[in-house]
């Protein structure tokens, strides 16, 4: 990590870049960057500067490049997306359950390391490791006979849906979180444009399945614990058309950031709540040189990935005929939409509550809860019992 650091700031010093020096200013923000490129009108009271504004000056950006930078002052332009994500947590998830929980179990491994032979537990192990992979991995397999079949948009969906996910369309109106509600019979109708899988268990082996995407835009995976470096490599097949990115709260580190370079659409790129969040922000200058130069980078949303979501109009899942009809046009991700509904200057995507609105982006449904739910890998006995004993090793026996 100190080599990153070391070279960063090499690069940093050693880059004439405009657009570098912009974001090098010493303003001071409270939750992201946004890069303005409004041109300063020259005039003659402009070259009558004082001193001060002269040192201020010389510590800014050159004078051939005037793009300002624009500070969020830290309020959601669409309050009413953002919601209250309810709280699971009960008395043994607080720091006092945790502790004595803790001390229950490691006495139990302490008594059981008596009743059996290290090669016993060790197995135990072995077993509860395994299946702890292999959930997620089975969970993320595509379906082959689906994708002979229907084409690979097809088979990417329904991969979707089984994660817990939802999708959108470029011939729809809505987002879509059940196969049920598809109502688009032809194929050559059923073409992704948005992903959103929150909090899923999607990991490489389900984004391989993303290679033969040629039209999506939007992809969320905020929250999802086994999104990696690994998974950001393989986006690239996206790359030409994606243009809006969130992998904030997931377990890319900094060496995954070379992977940005290839994405010359990207427009808006959410990277809080990342490990060493003080890493990340000394490298971001970094960062937004291999960014197009109008991307739009937040790095300081504390809210949780399930805390946005816009209000959808989900389809009946038996009968079309009560499937609620959307007049006018959705504007689901079309800035055009956007800016005559709210007007030229409220879409500052800076505010992930704009992203979230221009987006569309859906609450999750119950059906989409139930499905996250079971996904989830609830720690069984075997590997309780496993992890306790294998802890218990450091310390005496019992008896």
């Amino acid at each position: 990590m100190g080599a990153i650091n070391r070279v960063a700031a090499a690069f940093v010093l050693g880059c004439t870049h405009s657009k570098l020096h912009t974001f090098l200013r010493p303003v001071s923000f409270t939750s992201c960057h946004y890069l303005s490129t409004v041109p300063k009108e020259h005039t003659k009271e402009n070259d009558l500067t004082s001193k001060e504004d002269t040192e201020n000056k010389n510590n800014s950006a050159p004078e051939e490049n005037n793009s300002s930078l624009a500070v969020w002052n830290g309020k959601p332009q669409f309050p009413d997306l953002i919601h209250e994500v309810p709280s699971e947590v009960g008395f043994w998830k607080t720091e006092k359950g945790l502790k004595l929980k803790d001390q229950v179990w490691t006495g139990f491994g302490r008594f059981m390391r008596v009743l059996f032979s290290p090669e016993k537990y060790d197995n135990a192990w072995e077993k509860s490791e395994t299946y702890r992979v292999f959930r997620p991995n089975r969970l993320n397999r595509g379906d082959a006979l689906l994708c002979e079949k229907h084409g690979h948009e097809w088979a990417a969906g329904y991969l979707v849906f089984r994660l817990g996910g939802a999708l959108k369309l470029t011939t729809d109106d809505r987002w879509l979180d059940d196969h049920r509600s598809i109502r688009t019979p032809e194929r050559k109708d059923f073409i992704i444009e948005a992903i959103d899988l929150r909090t899923s268990l999607v990991n490489d082996i389900g984004l391989k399945h993303l290679e033969k995407l040629g039209y999506v835009r939007y992809l969320n995976f905020a929250d999802c614990p086994l999104f990696d470096n690994a998974c950001m490599s393989r986006l690239h097949p996206v790359a030409d058309t994606l243009e809006y990115l969130d992998i904030s709260g997931t377990q890319v580190t900094v060496e995954g950031f070379s992977y940005f370079r290839v994405f010359p659409h990207l427009k808006w790129l959410n990277i809080s709540r990342l490990k060493n969040p003080t890493t990340v922000k000394n490298l971001l200058p970094f960062l937004l040189e291999i960014l197009p130069y109008d991307c739009v980078v937040v790095c300081d949303d504390s809210r949780k990935a399930l805390a946005y979501g816009s209000p959808n109009v989900f389809r009946d899942h038996k009968n079309p005929a009560k499937d609620y009809i959307v007049e006018g046009k959705s504007g689901i991700g079309d800035v055009t939409v956007f800016n005559d509904t709210y007007g030229a200057d409220a879409l500052q995507l800076q505010d992930v509550s704009t992203v979230y609105e221009l987006w569309k982006t859906p609450q999750v449904s119950k059906y989409r809860h139930s499905t996250l739910k079971i996904n989830k890998p609830n720690p069984s006995f075997l590997a309780t019992f496993a992890k306790y004993v294998k802890k218990a090793e450091k310390y005496p026996p019992i008896v």
